[in-house]
């Protein structure tokens, strides 16, 4: 079953569902309620800017008001309390004829701000005709409400088969129950239980590539040493000399695990995972100098080619007069220089090669590949790292992380790599992280301009490009607003939908030139070095996992300076605020990491004030040894064992990321 065939999904709806990054049925079911309203739960009403489900009598005969170009419906109503007040539904008129005077109706939404002693319902249910006592709410998807979403989903699980690999008799022994159960349960709950089986399942079906990539280790397999280093205290020396400044322990400690793998008879298969500006680029350079100072080619690939174009300068600058010979494979070659770059690459004429998956493609051949660094590793698949150490001899290989992780963590998701750890930063970093209200906003703007005109950088921070609410906080309405406030000439828009020369050219302006405020997505979160750009502000940092958060904040007071760092919340729920406020009053990536990961199997489900329950749908990993005790059993049979193995391929990379970003 394809999408177009679901009831109520034409062409431009489906551009909606795509834009929202579903293509698929799968797609789709794996799109989760973002809430749940408990119907046993229900709240009255109260002049506090808070979504809330509440019980209502209505008291007056519904009317319909046609105001310049919209129309609304409005009623009196009264709750448990026995508050009277007015209820408006906006663009829905045909609610006059549906509700009457004296009949009960549960309706969710929140008090307006603009008129007194009104609430605006988003959602309203007949008590009489409800028959189960939790029901789903979605985020709006274009023109799909929550409950557009919600039939979609049932005609999804009503007609389409839901295979797994995980077979009958496996679920049967491990207690589980069917894939297809779970997502009836996560999306047509009865009951708060229901959701937790049904997402220890789907954490399991989501883990079960990581585990055999686990059980498999055939990418990380022990061999011997293709190549041979010679003069390793002398070129480490040499090294030392070139960098421009102390060095700290940890920096030192992770050089010298690194020397020792390189003396050693086995390939190396280590993790270097740093802090956010701990320096951990730099000691990654280490490696590329011995390699090559002993006649070996090497590389280092990135994610995105931001941070490959920042490697390659680095890399320039750090090697200067050393005679190395650097090549950065960038996407904005002509076919000419392309065919050039390919040419010296084989040849042997290249040093190092600098670039992004294209360095693993078919096309480029290496002479004598050596040694090569992944950066943040965790977005590149085991085939992918498959093939980059094919191309040379037992290619020896560093990966890197920015993204600070409990051992436990790092252990499940990189398997048996060495670990070399770098905690702290050359210089202590001096970021004060503020959580801004509304009634405080005019504030921070104010000081923000004012501190643009001292030549202050600022990023703004937005979960998505755009949305068709233009009160919320999409890249592009932000964008809107802030040129207003700021001078046309020093703003600008980064995300994904730009092009790489629009998104190179922003960059350089931000980072050289004009520009003082860069309005962007997380294309901005992994790797920008802007060494004076001192504010950030996030938009609904709700919408983020810490870990993200984290990375966020590490773009800003890279050179010592006193910065800060605005977070603007929407979600006021209990469980929302601690998070935040342990964000603000941890700058230490490795213990936001240890708090989420506690928290994270502390309980999927929480409460949320007055009106239901939240789902924490991030993947729980103590769901992790369940996974490998099922991989193992299902590895036992060769046909099920090379489907598996194809799985581990072609989801590893995004199961590895949604763990450490989410």
């Amino acid at each position: 079953m394809e999408l177009i065939d679901l009831k109520g999904v034409g062409n431009k709806r489906l551009s909606s569902l795509n834009d929202a990054g579903i293509f698929t049925i799968e797609d789709l079911l794996n799109y989760y309620p973002n809430k749940y309203l408990d119907f046993n739960n229900a709240s009255y009403y109260d002049n506090d800017d808070i979504s809330k489900l509440i019980l209502v009598t209505i008291a007056s005969e519904p009317k319909v008001v046609r105001f310049k170009g919209m129309n609304y419906c409005i009623s009196k109503v009264k709750d448990k309390k026995e508050n009277i007040f007015n209820v408006i539904w906006y663009n829905q008129p045909y609610i006059k004829s549906v509700i009457k005077v004296g009949e009960k109706y549960f309706i969710y939404g929140k008090n307006s701000p603009k008129k007194s002693n009104t609430f605006v319902a988003s959602l309203t249910k007949n008590v009489d005709k409800i028959n189960a006592s939790i029901l789903p709410i979605y985020k709006k998807i274009g023109s799909f409400g929550s409950q557009s979403i919600s039939d979609l989903m049932m005609q999804s699980l009503e007609n389409t088969a839901i295979d797994s690999v995980i077979n009958a008799e496996i679920e049967a022994k491990f207690d589980l129950i069917s894939l297809k159960n779970a997502f009836f349960y996560i999306h047509q709950p009865k009951m708060q239980n229901e959701i937790i089986i049904a997402k220890k399942r789907l954490d399991v079906e989501k883990l079960l590539p990581l585990a055999v990539k686990n059980i498999n280790q055939k990418i990380y397999a022990i061999s011997n040493r293709g190549q041979k280093y010679a003069n390793i205290e002398k070129l480490t020396s040499e090294f030392l000399d070139l960098v421009p400044y102390n060095l700290t322990n940890e920096q030192l400690s992770a050089i010298g695990d690194i020397k020792l793998d390189l003396s050693s008879n086995r390939t190396m298969n280590r993790l270097l995972q740093g802090e956010v500006g701990s320096g951990k680029t730099l000691v990654s350079f280490y490696p590329l100098y011995i390699a090559v100072k002993n006649g070996y080619q090497t590389a280092i690939i990135a994610p995105t080619e931001i941070l490959a174009s920042q490697h390659y300068s680095n890399l320039v600058k750090t090697f200067s007069g050393c005679g190395l010979k650097i090549l950065h494979l960038s996407r904005n070659m002509t076919p000419s220089q392309k065919r050039e770059a390919l040419r010296t690459i084989k040849l042997g004429l290249v040093d190092i090669v600098v670039g992004t998956h294209a360095v693993i493609s078919d096309s480029v051949e290496f002479k004598n590949l050596g040694l090569a660094v992944i950066d943040e590793q965790h977005r590149f698949g085991v085939a992918q790292r498959a093939k980059l150490s094919a191309k040379g001899n037992s290619v020896d290989i560093l990966v890197m992380s920015a993204t600070p992780i409990p051992r436990s963590m790092a252990l499940a998701i990189y398997g048996n790599l060495s670990l070399s750890v770098i905690k702290n930063c050359p210089f202590q970093k001096d970021i004060q992280t503020n959580i801004v209200t509304k009634d405080r906003l005019s504030d921070m703007w104010k000081y923000i301009v004012n501190a643009t005109n001292s030549n202050s950088k600022v990023f703004v921070v937005c979960s998505k490009i755009d949305d068709e609410d233009e009160n919320s906080y999409s890249a592009e309405n932000v964008y809107k607003k802030l040129s207003m406030l700021f001078n046309k000439n020093e703003i600008s828009l980064l995300h994904g939908k730009k092009s790489k020369e629009e998104t190179n050219a922003v960059m350089n302006e931000f980072a050289h030139g004009k520009l003082k405020v860069l309005v962007s997505t997380t294309i901005i979160e992994v790797g920008v070095d802007v060494p004076e750009a001192d504010i950030m502000v996030i938009m609904s940092p709700e919408n983020f996992g810490l870990a993200t958060l984290h990375q966020l904040r590490g773009r800003i007071g890279r050179n010592g300076k006193k910065s800060y760092c605005f977070c603007l919340s929407n979600d006021v729920s209990i469980t929302a605020i601690e998070r935040l406020k342990y964000f603000r009053d941890h700058i230490s990536g490795f213990d936001i990491a240890e708090f989420d990961y506690k928290n994270r199997g502390s309980g999927d489900i929480y409460g949320t004030s007055q009106h239901g329950f939240n789902v924490n749908f991030n993947i729980n990993l103590s769901n992790y040894d369940l996974a490998v005790e099922i991989a193992t059993d299902l590895m036992k049979d060769d046909m099920v064992k090379e489907k598996l193995l194809k799985l581990s391929e072609e989801n590893y990379a995004k199961i590895c990321q949604d763990i450490v970003m989410n």
